[in-house]
């Protein structure tokens, strides 16, 4: 076993590849944007991110680019022996909770060394400030463990800087397997620099400083929404307008003429959802009887359509009657593909719907499917092959092989398509009904 946590691994090095591609595959689209922030390969720096989906946080920034990285857990995962040492080949750490224990606590002072010396060898050491994760556009006040790392590298480092690096995790969907995710770096705050402009305020309050600082920075990099009252009235406008394709390109055109660049992909949809909320938010100080009065009808709509089964995206982007037959035709052909894919597919989605059942937290739902798909893929891989080929002719195994290979992607992206589909019918049907903004 190797000394250190944050040492080279020749084993684990092999199974990054693998890995880095499980993770990127699991999503339509997954974008990593701001990479030229990241301080120098072999700088001191903590990554800090925002955490909404569980342990695919952590999973979503290993292939962001191919350095080593060491990821801190939850302590109570690591009280079976065989989970202690799976975690610590995957570069994984316990760090405790008061919730924990007390007793427990103690141990933190032993992981603020151990998680020093990542730092100190120019390994990123990744830590979730907020403690827990929350399928949430917000952030969670933040714990001091990060802070107390960085003072305690600065106290080794003989002088070097100290970073703390902010990211943001945008998803899709946090509860839907093969959604989108935008990655982004922030500017590195340096934590010696901030330390010595800060050096006439008592340590206390200089740190509550830096942790505003750090809040202000991972707010930045996310669509964040106050956690109050309004949230979800707020987030449902934020999707009817954003999802709208004239609000959308009105939007956009906005946004790129007032910074002066254009953006691309999942930053595109990002900008233009931060546009609607900071709309809503706008209206909510200026106007709070208006925004009052509207976001009690929003809240009023997004509960009768959950209750029908409705997305947003259909209300935001009713189809006419031409795309919904468009679609439908759409649907009638893939459907043979995907019973194919669902036959196929049986070694894979039956673990992960009998897995699921016993999931109490929904934000879970994506890393079980992913660890299920990860450990299941060579083995289902193999055993169709020998099927195919002990069964059929070559050229014939050959092709069903290659038709297989897609087979989970597929599942859940006709899977995705269909329920929009079948989401957009029940919106012109009873739209009649819907409560009226």
């Amino acid at each position: 076993m190797k000394e250190h946590i944050q040492d080279p691994d020749w084993f684990y090095t092999f199974l990054r590849h693998f890995v880095d591609w499980s993770v990127r595959s699991s999503y339509r689209k997954y974008q990593v944007e701001g990479i030229e922030n990241l301080p120098e390969e072999g700088s001191i720096v903590i990554w800090a991110s925002n955490h909404t989906n569980a342990l695919m946080d952590p999973m979503v920034m290993l292939p962001a680019n191919k350095i080593r990285k060491v990821f801190v857990a939850r302590a109570d995962i690591f009280k079976k022996n065989w989970a202690k040492k799976a975690l610590y080949f995957l570069r994984v750490m316990p760090i405790y909770r008061i919730r924990d224990g007390i007793d427990a606590v103690k141990h933190n002072n032993e992981c603020i060394d151990q998680a020093t010396g990542v730092i100190l060898d120019g390994v990123p050491f990744i830590i979730f400030p907020e403690a827990t994760h929350r399928a949430k556009h917000s952030l969670l006040k933040l714990s001091k463990g990060i802070f107390h790392i960085a003072e305690n590298a600065i106290e080794k480092s003989d002088g070097r800087p100290v970073y703390i690096q902010p990211i943001g995790i945008e998803y899709s969907d946090y509860f839907r397997f093969r959604g989108k995710v935008l990655v982004r770096f922030g500017e590195p705050i340096n934590v010696n620099k901030f330390l010595q402009e800060h050096s006439d305020e008592p340590a206390p309050v200089a740190m509550l400083q830096m942790r505003g600082l750090l809040t202000d920075a991972l707010a930045k990099e996310i669509v964040y929404i106050p956690d109050d009252e309004d949230y979800d009235a707020i987030w449902e406008y934020a999707k009817l307008k954003a999802d709208n394709r004239e609000y959308y390109k009105k939007a956009l055109a906005e946004i790129e003429s007032r910074d002066g660049k254009k953006l691309k992909g999942l930053l595109r949809i990002q900008a233009v959802d931060k546009y609607a909320v900071a709309e809503a938010l706008k209206l909510r100080e200026e106007e709070p009887e208006k925004a009052r009065d509207l976001f009690s009808k929003v809240d009023a709509l997004r509960v009768w359509r959950i209750q029908n089964g409705i997305s947003v995206y259909s209300i935001a982007r009713e189809p006419g009657v031409f795309r919904l037959l468009l679609k439908t035709l759409v649907a009638l052909l893939g459907a043979p593909y995907y019973l194919f894919c669902g036959l196929v597919g049986c070694l894979k989605w039956i673990p992960i719907v009998y897995i699921l059942r016993g999931v109490k937290d929904d934000a879970f739902y994506n890393t079980a499917r992913y660890g299920v798909r990860l450990a299941l893929a060579i083995p289902a891989l193999i055993i169709w092959s020998l099927v195919y080929f002990l069964i059929f002719k070559w050229y014939i195994a050959l092709g069903l092989l290659i038709l297989s290979l897609p087979s989970l992607k597929y599942l859940y992206d006709y899977g995705t398509y269909f329920r929009r589909f079948t989401s957009d019918l029940r919106w012109k049907l009873r739209k009649k009904h819907a409560p009226k903004l």
